[in-house]
């Protein structure tokens, strides 16, 4: 009992005290200290800037199997290897179907046949043309001097003779009615003489009487034949010579303007047809050639890959050259590749760009092979981007024996070193400040306990973390991290 009465005692007494001290400590805690700025010490540290890219191997010699026609594009696979098949040099690659391509030959041969006969008979006619021209213009100039001969001579004496003869064969007619009729008159008075009319004068007093009506009606017809003659005929044959004699002035005048022309015609046609023929020449000789690129040969020793290399990767590996697939004109189809000598190609980022520079090494890792670790040496960067935001690097890579397994089309990761410095002055990249005035760069330095300065700096590489100040800082001065309230 009473060891138990001290026992509680003793442990209220400690409460307690600790209860005092407890509010004594609280009372005896110093009021917060002012917030010290976040800063740097600047010092000399290695600097090493990596360059990461993703690379692929490329061969550097290549020969793509592509079918560029001149004329033909009915292209279709007869037979091809397959992709990823060795061969050597002068074995058949692709072969193309060609049974409609020789009958266009043949077509195009007689074609060019007929087209030779119709120029050399074109080039007669034009030889006969030319030779016949003077004579034609010859002939229808002397029509026109002909026709000019006539219708003077018939103006001048045929027409008048004409007439005359007209009319005076209408007065020998009357004339010579006149004389029947006289004749018949003078025997009528005759025979009327004597009382008895013997049966002979009475024969010949007819026959004068039907020389007289026989007469008349000639007197008639001669006067119809007149009336005809100069009130008709002579009319049609004045227009008849008049328009002759026109008719070949116009004959003339066009046989002078339209040979020529029709020499020059012919002379046009048959430059056209030789034109044609040299076409027709042309296109069977592009057939031909068409034809002897039917079958394509490996141009050298190396492993066939299906379509295009492009930026060394391979999008149409897939593709499969059967028989009676059908094939685009210009379509690479396959690539002959030599796995040896071989190239990394990558592409480098525009915000890395200031990274890249020609000549800096490093390793290439295959993705196939990460224990190997090819020596890595970047030779060329793209003046222009390949892609958006993208330019395009050519590494060179060493390749070793232990390598052999690696071939073109397969990836890597490309480690290079863009920089080194033993003894660069950095800072965090925070503690870098640009104006936006002028793009100049600056640091706040601390001065003194709670001072500071803005100092003027120039900066060199770059990382995502830190920041080589190559002008303005020394060694062990330090900066701060955040811009000072109410600095500019």
């Amino acid at each position: 009992m009473i060891r138990g009465a001290r026992g509680a005692a003793s442990l209220a007494a400690v409460v307690l005290m600790a209860a005092v001290a407890a509010r004594g400590g609280e009372a005896a805690k110093p009021a917060p200290a002012k917030p010290k700025p976040s800063t740097h010490k600047v010092a000399a540290k290695p600097l090493k800037i990596d360059l990461e890219l993703k690379g692929v191997f490329e061969a550097e010699t290549m020969a793509e199997v592509v079918f560029q026609p001149k004329v033909w594009a009915t292209l279709v696979v007869e037979r091809a290897v397959a992709s990823g098949t060795r061969v050597k040099k002068g074995d058949e690659v692709v072969a193309l179907r060609v049974e409609k391509i020789d009958d266009a030959i043949k077509a195009a041969e007689a074609g060019l046949v007929v087209a030779q006969l119709g120029v050399k008979l074109m080039q007669d006619e034009l030889v006969a043309l030319e030779e016949a021209m003077p004579m034609d213009l010859a002939a229808a100039e002397r029509a026109k001097a002909v026709a000019d001969e006539d219708l003077t001579r018939y103006l001048e004496v045929d027409r008048p003779l004409w007439i005359r003869k007209t009319e005076f064969s209408v007065k020998t007619a009357e004339n010579h009615l006149a004389y029947v009729r006289e004749e018949l008159r003078q025997l009528e008075k005759m025979y009327q003489a004597d009382d008895l009319t013997e049966e002979t004068e009475e024969i010949i007093l007819k026959r004068q009487r039907d020389a007289v009506e026989r007469t008349e009606f000639s007197v008639e017809q001669t006067k119809i034949g007149a009336e005809k003659t100069l009130k008709v005929d002579v009319p049609r044959q004045d227009i008849v010579v008049k328009e002759n004699a026109k008719r070949q002035a116009i004959a003339l005048a066009k046989a002078k303007g339209s040979l020529p022309v029709a020499i020059r015609k012919k002379r046009l046609e048959f430059e056209k047809a030789q034109v044609g023929l040299k076409k027709a020449t042309e296109n069977l000789d592009k057939l031909k050639a068409d034809r002897a690129a039917m079958v394509v040969k490996a141009p050298a020793d190396g492993i066939v890959y299906a379509g295009p290399c492009v930026r060394g990767n391979w999008p149409q590996l897939n593709l499969t050259l059967k028989a009676g697939t059908a094939l685009k004109p210009n379509q690479v189809v396959a690539t002959i590749v030599a796995p040896r000598p071989m190239f990394v190609r990558a592409g480098v980022a525009e915000k890395l760009l200031e990274r890249v520079s020609a000549g800096i090494k490093g390793w290439a890792t295959p993705t196939g092979y990460p224990g190997l670790r090819l020596r890595a040496t970047l030779t060329e960067v793209s003046e222009i981007p390949e892609s958006a935001g993208s330019f395009g690097s050519r590494i060179a890579v060493e390749l070793p024996k232990a390598a052999k397994a690696v071939v073109p089309g397969m990836t890597c990761a490309v480690k290079l070193v863009a920089y080194r410095k033993d003894d660069a002055l950095t800072v965090p990249v925070g503690a870098v400040f640009t104006s936006d005035a002028d793009g100049s760069t600056a640091v706040y330095v601390q001065k003194g306990k709670d001072g500071h300065e803005k100092r003027a700096v120039t900066v060199g590489r770059r990382t995502e973390k830190v920041a080589e100040i190559v002008a303005g800082l020394k060694a062990d001065e330090v900066v701060l991290l955040r811009k000072p309230k109410g600095a500019k």
